[in-house]
């Protein structure tokens, strides 16, 4: 059975540099399929990044036309953000597909929800397999703060940060010499206490995201961060955590192979 491989459509470049580490360093996404590009770069839209750019570069890719006739798996990773549900951001993402000069052929998506998973989808138009990731995660310690944040991928590294092993993650990442239950309470509390009570309280997981960066005095973005987070973490709480992603990638495997 020939090997598939996945043609990889991000939102962003922490999904991508995310996924790398769930792939190659954790083998959590099967080797069983490909993906492409190999290195997890961005190979459509000259690396284009946000909504609107990545929409606009898919509707602009005629390779995906190609592989409707010829055969091919697409895995889109995309935010649910502000959308009331990833359903309502999945028919969000059709409709905004449809526009412009390629609307016959992305207007042909029809979405169906995927083992009852709430945030993954997939749909075929003619032999092109597409499984639609949409990230609806947020900061497990929102409730406690009286937050809503917004969902997202950085969602899932705070799951991560404010999970079980943060310590041992913090203890990985924090400069030597520095106490990482010491740091996580500065962005945990200290600092998330400090802006809600000057009336500016999270209200995106990016910013509690970056409390967390700020606290460990991290030297590199948030994209690289979030990827030494993912590294650092055991395996079966990443199995946990991104269930859905690898539900996702699974689905292309199994249907992909054809």
């Amino acid at each position: 059975m020939a090997v598939p491989v996945i043609h990889l459509v991000t939102e962003g470049a922490t999904e991508r540099q995310v996924g790398k580490v769930l792939y190659g360093d954790h083998g959590l996404l099967s080797d069983r399929a490909q993906p492409m590009p190999r290195d997890w770069r961005s190979i459509y839209g000259k690396s284009r990044e946000g909504y609107e750019q990545v929409i606009k570069a898919l509707r602009e890719e005629a390779g995906f036309q190609h592989m409707a006739q010829d055969g091919g798996c697409l895995l889109l990773m995309f935010d649910q953000e502000d959308s009331p549900s990833p359903s309502a951001r999945a028919e969000m993402i059709k409709q905004d597909l449809s526009e412009g000069s390629h609307a016959g052929f992305w207007s042909a998506i029809e979405w169906q929800k995927i083992n009852a998973l709430e945030n993954v989808f997939e749909c075929w138009i003619g032999n092109l397999h597409i499984v639609l990731h949409v990230a609806n995660a947020v900061a497990p310690m929102a409730d406690a703060y009286h937050l809503t944040l917004n969902r997202d991928f950085d969602g899932y590294i705070l799951q991560l940060l404010q999970g079980p092993h943060k310590e041992t993650i913090a203890q990985n990442i924090v400069p030597n010499g520095q106490n990482p239950r010491g740091l996580l309470r500065k962005a945990e509390q200290e600092m998330t206490a400090l802006m809600r009570n000057n009336g500016y309280p999270w209200y995106r997981n990016k910013s509690w995201l970056y409390a967390y960066i700020t606290a460990f005095q991290f030297r590199q973005s948030h994209t690289w961060f979030a990827a030494e987070v993912v590294r650092h973490t055991p395996r079966q709480e990443l199995e946990r955590v991104f269930a859905s992603l690898i539900v996702s990638w699974n689905v292309l495997i199994e249907g992909g192979a054809q």
